[in-house]
Parts: structure tokens; C-alpha cells; sequence
């Protein structure tokens, strides 16, 4: 196209102007000069610098730590104190009247022993200033005792010897255990019933009642 251009123009003459001819090549010139620059164009384009890779972080939850329970105080053990058996008293030989046995006792039964003399100690005198010691006492009453609820439970037998001090009239006024049952629970009730409700014939000398001491054995037993 360029040529036949080059060719038509050495025959143009110089001395009349085609302005309709001028302006048609001058447009095929612009539109064959676009043309061009479109084609050119792609390979002035900048390119464009490779993406950078991201970087890709894996998320793992951390799973929180247990705190350590705090070690339990230790336990405090209470200790048990136990209270050791009264020490047994060894029997003494001591003559003393047959003792009554109760079975079941309740309260106005009365087993009494065969009226006894009480027997005085020819060296002391007439004048009596202190009770008669060793006197074998003689009973008026002897109501049994009450089994105690706790002996009835735990089958406890026994017999306690009580030193019983008798005034002029037949009552005691001291009691005190002179040989354990071995159970505290039978010591206390013939010490209380003794004691409260028990009554003895008064020991004479020279025709006169006297205060005496002497010992009375009861009998707690469950095969009677």
C-alpha cells in the first residue's frame, strides 16, 4: 500500500492541490499508523513482578494445662484412750457372814441370812470409844438390789464385799468396797442399795448398842 502511494505521487502536479485526495491518504496514513501501535503495543507493556507466595500458618489449638489439685491435708486419727480395768483386789481371808444372792433383783425383795450375834473383842474394855472392827453384823433388812439395765445387757456376774459401817441405831453410815465384782456398774449399785435401804441390828456390849464395822458381800449372779 505504501508503493502505489510513492507511485501516484510523482504523478501529481505541483501546480493544482486535490485536497479530497489529500485528506483520504493522510486518513489511510492515521488509521494504518493506529493499527501499528496497536500491534506494538503488547510488547512494550511492563510485566508484572510474580505474586510473592503467602505464607500459609497452620493454627493448632494448645490445649490449657491442668493445674495440680494441692495434696489433701492428712487425716487426724483421734486416739482412742482406753481406760484400763481396775487392778482385781486380792481376796483376804475374812470370815464373814453367807452373803445374800439376788437373781434378778427387784426392788422389796428381801433375802436375808439367819440372825447373827455380833461378836466383840474381849480385850478392848468396857469403854468403847471407837467402833468395833471385824463385827459380825446381823440384818434386819436387805432389800435386793436392782440388776443395772447395762449388766443385764453385757451379762456381767459378780460378787462385791462392802465395809459397812453401822451406827447405834441399825443404819449404815459408811459404805465402802473392800473387794471389787471386778465391774464398776455392780460395785455402785450394792454400794447405793446398801447404803439407802439396808438396815442391821445394832452390836450390844455390856448391854449397850455400839457402832461396829464389818463386811457384807453381795451377789449379782443370772444363773439363779
Amino acid at each position: 500500500m505504501v508503493q502505489s502511494h510513492a507511485l501516484r505521487t510523482q504523478r501529481f502536479h505541483f501546480g493544482k492541490l486535490d485536497f479530497t485526495r489529500i485528506c483520504g491518504e493522510a486518513g489511510a496514513f492515521a488509521i494504518n499508523g493506529a493499527a501499528l501501535l496497536l500491534l506494538l503495543a503488547p510488547l512494550n507493556m511492563p510485566v508484572a513482578p510474580p505474586a510473592e507466595p503467602q505464607a500459609i500458618y497452620d493454627y493448632m489449638p494448645v490445649k490449657p494445662k491442668d493445674n495440680p489439685k494441692p495434696p489433701e491435708p492428712p487425716k487426724q486419727v483421734e486416739v482412742v484412750k482406753r481406760t484400763s480395768p481396775a487392778p482385781a483386789v486380792l481376796p483376804q481371808k475374812i470370815e464373814v457372814p453367807q452373803p445374800p444372792v439376788f437373781e434378778h433383783a427387784q426392788e422389796g425383795d428381801t433375802q436375808a441370812p439367819p440372825e447373827q450375834v455380833a461378836k466383840v473383842d474381849p480385850g478392848l474394855g468396857n469403854s468403847i470409844t471407837k467402833p468395833l472392827v471385824g463385827a459380825s453384823l446381823e440384818y434386819e433388812t436387805a432389800p435386793a438390789p436392782r440388776y443395772p439395765i447395762e449388766a443385764l445387757r453385757q451379762s456381767l456376774t459378780g460378787t462385791v464385799t462392802l465395809r459397812v459401817l453401822v451406827d447405834v441405831d441399825g443404819r449404815p453410815i459408811d459404805v465402802q468396797i473392800a473387794q471389787s465384782s471386778g465391774h464398776r456398774v455392780l460395785d455402785a449399785a450394792a454400794r447405793k442399795q446398801v447404803l439407802a435401804k439396808w438396815r442391821f441390828r445394832p452390836a450390844m456390849q455390856d448391854g449397850h448398842a455400839v457402832q461396829a464395822i464389818g463386811l457384807v458381800p453381795v451377789v449379782f449372779d443370772l444363773d439363779r
